[in-house]
């Protein structure tokens, strides 16, 4: 039997959402008694989520109790990505090497997945539905890749990676089609078991999505 969720679960569940999505973009301040109005619920489970996604690194609180999405530096941005290439690329050419038949195919209808999504979801500022299919992509591929160590490392990267994300997507609004594209030729390498090339191809997206991000910060900085 499922148990059902509590207040605090679902209160913390839809802020990580929210600001992994974008809808609560990063250096946004994150005010209690207005976050308690839009979600319907009194103040204590909205401090209480605060509190867990602050240990997680996803907002951050400053004097005077004034929260914020966190904002990651240029230079955070650039260890997390210079990190992530080496992984992706090695997880993708796991993936193409490793996983089973039915894993492939299961690959392949996320991706046709993910196409339909993209489309839907084309003329709308909020990508929140596009960021959830775009983690669920990058988790197949650790998964089929049959490394758990690999696995475990780049999951405990995936909220810094998505923060950084929400801020390219809403400063660059073709950036999210770039990386459909992107996408396509991984997974096209992954599912012809072309091991090299789907480790080319991922090293090249997280090269792309770093440019995006740290081109987004500057024109955020010179804007502000």
């Amino acid at each position: 039997m499922i148990r059902p969720k509590t207040i605090r679960e679902v209160v913390y569940e839809q802020l990580k959402n929210n600001i992994l999505a974008g809808v609560y973009r990063p250096g946004e301040r994150l005010i209690e008694t207005n976050l308690a109005q839009d979600l319907e619920v009194s103040r204590t489970p909205i401090r209480d989520a605060l509190n867990k996604l602050e240990s997680e690194g996803l907002v951050e609180t400053l004097p005077h109790r004034r929260i914020f999405v966190t904002k990651l530096s240029r230079k955070n941005i650039l260890d997390f990505y210079q990190t992530r290439a080496v992984m992706e690329g090695l997880a993708a050419k796991l993936a193409a090497e490793n996983a089973t038949e039915e894993e492939l195919a299961d690959f392949h209808s996320l991706l046709n997945e993910m196409e339909v999504v993209f489309e839907k979801e084309k003329e709308l500022t909020n990508y929140k539905v596009i960021a959830e299919i775009n983690n669920e992509f990058h988790s197949k591929i650790y998964y089929i890749s049959k490394n758990e160590v690999l696995r475990k490392m780049l999951e405990s990267l995936q909220n810094p990676i998505t923060l950084i994300r929400s801020t390219a997507w809403t400063k660059n609004s073709t950036r999210k089609y770039s990386t459909l594209n992107e996408h396509r030729l991984i997974a096209s390498a992954i599912l012809q078991r072309d091991g090299t090339t789907a480790q080319k191809k991922a090293e090249e997206h997280i090269f792309n999505a770093w440019k995006a991000a740290d081109q987004a910060l500057e024109d955020e900085n010179a804007s502000g």
